[in-house]
């Protein structure tokens, strides 16, 4: 059954922040989990952008490689530098606090989008969740729907485990996520505006599944967000 996200993760931070302490992910220093000096060397994707694909006009167009159940998508940044290793710190290498920090430039990205009713973090398997702990797009989701004051909603899961993305071509990631994802209650999802959020967008593959499961639900707009793109 879909659910909201409860306050669990807001009441475990300070306990995640004590086991997990904070490390710029630019140079290293410790106390910080970006410091000063590094911060100002963000990629960040400012206007103007396509209006559909989100990638700066100066760029080539990606609307190409999003399925057309995607409506529009917004990143914070380009995928590089320090949010890169930020981003696989956070993933893989056991720092959930780091979402802390993070979560503002997906705060300040999601700002071009229009109405939403919900909002929804891309789905692990749950094997591979078990295995982290954590679902790195639910913790970045739960700040963002706070300041937008829509909910945190379940409504995909992830049918079978597959390959990690990160280690396959397009072509290969493509055919690792096909079918891997269904929103199981179509009647929740049936007419909803649904914002998808997810940490990184590369190829698409794993944002254009989520999508064509969302709208064979009956979802009537889907947006996606994400923190970093490659461009």
């Amino acid at each position: 059954m879909a659910y909201l996200l409860t306050r669990r993760t807001r009441l475990l931070a300070p306990i995640i922040e004590m086991v997990f302490p904070a490390r710029c992910a630019g140079c290293g220093h410790r106390g910080t989990w970006i410091c000063d000096e590094c911060s100002p060397s963000l990629a960040r994707l400012n206007p103007p952008l396509c209006a559909r694909c989100g990638v700066p006009t100066s760029a080539q167009c990606r609307c190409g490689n999003l399925s057309r159940n995607i409506a529009m998508c917004r990143s914070a940044a380009a995928y590089g530098g320090w949010l890169r290793r930020a981003i696989h710190l956070f993933k893989y290498e056991g720092e959930p606090a780091r979402a802390a920090s993070l979560a503002p430039l997906l705060i300040a990205a999601a700002q071009d989008f229009p109405e939403i009713d919900v909002i929804v973090p891309v789905p692990l398997h749950s094997s591979r969740q078990r295995r982290r702990g954590y679902n790195q797009a639910e913790l970045l989701a739960a700040p963002l729907g706070r300041e937008l004051q829509r909910p945190i909603v379940r409504l995909l899961i992830r049918t079978r485990s597959t390959d990690q993305q990160a280690k396959l071509d397009a072509e290969a990631r493509r055919r690792n996520v096909e079918d891997a994802f269904q929103a199981p209650e179509p009647r929740v999802v049936a007419g909803r505006r649904v914002l998808l959020v997810d940490d990184v967008l590369t190829t698409g593959s794993t944002l254009n599944a989520c999508a064509d499961a969302l709208h064979a639900a009956g979802a009537s707009w889907i947006g996606v967000l994400t923190l970093a793109r490659d461009v």
